[in-house]
């Protein structure tokens, strides 16, 4: 643990190695939860419950009133969304996608390349993961 103080006194930079840490805080709440915005509109003739862009944003279909499957439908979007940061942070590892006004596109997961049209449907390995994360709720 390193700290310095200035010439009136005041600390102006504290540093601690984390590996030397006595204890780790695990906060209470869900840290992902607080920094994504979570929207709900009709969803028109989509048929999926809930939509996670590039963004980061989950957006909800209105029309879903059950408060679990509200939670398992957030809980699967949150992992979408970290597929989209891994992705972002280190390309290859995560999930992307380019799509044109058309609805013409690519997505790439892990490297791997796929249509666009697979993703519309609600279809493709980087659900695996959601699928999973949506059953331990």
């Amino acid at each position: 643990m390193a700290v310095k103080i200035d010439k009136h006194g005041l600390i102006t930079n504290f540093l601690t190695k984390i590996n030397n840490m006595a204890f780790k805080v695990i906060p209470p709440f869900n840290l992902a939860l607080l920094n994504t915005s979570i929207f709900e509109r009709d969803m028109g003739d989509d048929p999926v419950m809930a939509r996670t862009p590039k963004n980061g944003v989950i957006v909800l279909n209105e029309d879903q009133q059950d408060p679990i499957e509200k939670t398992k439908t957030v809980t699967h979007e949150l992992v979408h969304r970290q597929q989209y940061l891994d992705e972002a942070r280190d390309p290859g590892t995560g999930l992307d996608y380019e799509v044109d006004g058309a609805g013409k596109g690519k997505v790439t997961y892990k490297g791997k390349e796929y249509d666009y049209s697979v993703m519309q449907a609600g279809k493709g390995p980087w659900e695996k993961d959601a699928y999973k994360a949506e059953k331990n709720v």
